[in-house]
């Protein structure tokens, strides 16, 4: 049987053209079907929210909200070479995301979708999402 998860964690967020960084919290919420982020950045004066299948999903969309506005969670789901495999999805509500290597196959690194990425890892969703088509569909060598 599945417990419901909620939980509240801090992410920064990267606004690119001024180099401008603010704090804001996430509140995340699975219950096995859906899930539901908040996100208050008190500096400036937002509060956003959104849902999905799963966590991954649910940022994504939290994503294309922040995106006209030029700011960028600066957290592994919004990495462009992270994304949660199927199974993840599905029985974690995607809350780890993998470090995919273009060309590559074998077991990737899995890291917490809210933990911490570096600025020249980030991207748009549809950035995100056109690596991980070329990935999926690209030659892959095991190591």
């Amino acid at each position: 049987m599945f417990s419901a998860m909620e939980e509240t964690v801090q992410v920064d967020l990267w606004h690119p053209q001024s180099g401008t960084r603010a704090d804001a919290l996430i509140t995340a919420s699975w219950d096995g079907r859906d899930a539901g982020l908040s996100i208050a950045a008190p500096g400036l004066g937002m509060t956003l929210t959104a849902r999905g299948r799963d966590l991954f999903d649910a940022l994504q969309q939290l994503r294309m909200q922040l995106e006209p506005m030029g700011w960028f969670p600066l957290c592994n789901g919004s990495r462009t070479d992270c994304y949660p495999s199927g199974m993840a999805r599905d029985m974690g509500g995607a809350r780890a995301v993998y470090e995919l290597q273009m060309g590559k196959a074998g077991r990737f690194p899995l890291v917490g979708l809210f933990e911490p990425a570096p600025p020249e890892k980030v991207g748009t969703v549809s950035e995100q999402d056109a690596y991980f088509k070329r990935w999926i569909s690209g030659p892959k060598a095991r190591d």
